[in-house]
């Protein structure tokens, strides 16, 4: 962590990529066990009567033994970043037949956003949001993805998934694991939890100054994560994601074991005292968070995902 920092890397502190996979191909982050499961997960069968029965029999295996078989780490959804497609953006392409086939991935990205979004407004799935007050013509002015209106449906969504990157970031700084557990979940946890046992004599101060830009939600996408026979006790059977965009301005303090500082002062900062204030960097993030309603969890961070090379985000 600390040479991605020296090499003037992007100052959050998990730098390195992840790769961007689909549903179909991720593998799962489930811990390992070493018992042998009485319902072995390679013989799922291909028709759905055999699928439900195969279900029936673990939640069944699991209500036994006290074990939550819903609460399982589960793939990431099919969320991405539309890119610029116009021959005069920044973006590059090999030819014509790879600029359509962006084009085509942009629309159908709205696509299952959309859908998504108007299955979280009849599951009554938005936080802050009670659709049974909503007004026939609000409908229309806050179904906007991307808005950043006060009066748009994912207004309040924005404001906690921007509280919660803050505490994760800060969780980070400090070495906090109880909050990174809380507010995260694999595959960004290992990658915390990798670089929290990299360097435990440093110091670490991290500060969000200001947000360059509002926060936008880019990419959502929802199915049913809970298919047991009976509905979940609380919330709904709905497992969502969603992809948002942070534009910040951040600092990152760091000291070694006996206070001297290791970071790149900020132009004109006094080098007196015990904290030496840390250039300030602008940065653009899109991180992946999940959240299960019918689970009591908060909005966790998923994953951090990155760009593709050579292509301009339109978002």
């Amino acid at each position: 962590m600390l040479s991605c920092i020296r090499r003037n890397a992007p100052l959050t502190i998990l730098t390195r990529p992840v790769t961007t996979q689909r549903w179909a191909s991720r593998k799962a982050y489930a811990p390992k066990s070493k018992r042998k499961p009485e319902v072995d997960p390679s013989t799922l069968p291909d028709d759905p009567e055999g699928q439900l029965k195969y279900i029936r029999e673990a939640e069944f295996l699991s209500s036994q033994r006290g074990v939550d078989i819903w609460s399982s780490p589960m793939d990431t959804l099919d969320v991405d970043i539309p890119y610029r497609t116009a021959p005069w953006s920044k973006s590059k392409f090999s030819g014509t037949p790879e600029r359509f086939t962006q084009l085509l991935l942009n629309f159908q990205n709205k696509g299952k956003s959309l859908s998504s979004m108007a299955r979280l407004f009849t599951s009554n799935s938005f936080p802050g949001i009670d659709v049974f007050t909503v007004g026939f013509f609000s409908v229309f002015r806050g179904w906007r993805l991307s808005s950043t209106k006060d009066t748009a449906w994912v207004a309040p969504l924005r404001k906690i998934l921007m509280e919660n990157f803050i505490s994760v970031q800060q969780a980070l700084a400090k070495r906090d694991k109880e909050e990174l557990s809380r507010l995260t979940q694999p595959p960004y946890y290992q990658e915390a939890e990798r670089l929290l046992k990299k360097d435990k004599t440093n110091t670490y101060f991290w500060t969000l100054h200001r947000e360059t830009s509002p926060s936008k939600i880019i990419s959502v996408r929802c199915l049913d994560g809970h298919l047991g026979t009976t509905p979940p006790s609380v919330g709904n059977r709905l497992m969502i994601n969603v992809l948002v965009r942070f534009e910040t301005e951040q600092s990152l303090e760091i000291y070694d074991s006996r206070g001297n500082a290791l970071h790149t002062p900020e132009p004109g900062a006094s080098k007196k005292g015990q904290r030496i204030p840390a250039q300030k960097r602008q940065l653009t993030e899109y991180y992946v968070f999940e959240k299960r309603m019918y689970m009591n969890t908060p909005w966790q961070i998923k994953e951090r995902i990155y760009p593709k090379p050579g292509k301009e985000p339109a978002i």
